[in-house]
């Protein structure tokens, strides 16, 4: 099932949206070689792609979080911590060869990445969009956003 983004999910109309989009079309990546027939080599390059990403991008989120002192902060951030824990786990059990066959593994790991993706962005995510909103009254708060790169 591919993922199309849609103008609900928007949460502050910049650097995360834009984060959410890329992380989204990475996930349908994943989904169009797995329905072809997803290569061991092919599966692991997408899922470090997307946990690379993804931490890049939670990085950012959580900054925005703290700056327009979300108070779910905490919680968030295990969640976020929780699929980082997941997808190095997937790519350590692709990478050992050992357990389940690749399209057994493409599949659970859509159905995790799809459920997540959707239930964790229009969710939790959108429940800082008060929050941001009411900071872009004091002016342009995310600027410094987009210079994390890196994620540390």
């Amino acid at each position: 099932m591919v993922l199309r983004w849609r103008d609900k999910m928007k949460v502050d109309g910049g650097v995360i949206d834009a984060d959410h989009r890329h992380l989204l079309d990475i996930i349908n990546r994943f989904e169009n070689f797995a329905a072809d027939g997803l290569t061991l080599d092919e599966g692991l390059e997408i899922l470090f792609a997307l946990k690379f990403y993804a931490a890049t991008h939670f990085k950012r989120e959580e900054g925005l979080q703290l700056r327009v002192n979300y108070p779910h902060y905490e919680a968030h951030k295990k969640q976020h911590a929780e699929l980082l824990d997941q997808l190095t786990a997937i790519i350590e059990a692709l990478r050992g060869g050992a357990g389940a066959p690749l399209d057994q593994v493409a599949r659970e790991t859509s159905a995790l990445l799809q459920h997540w993706l959707m239930d964790h962005v229009l969710k939790s995510d959108l429940k800082m969009k008060a929050f941001v909103k009411a900071m872009h009254g004091d002016g342009p708060p995310l600027d410094e956003l987009s210079a994390i790169d890196m994620p540390g």
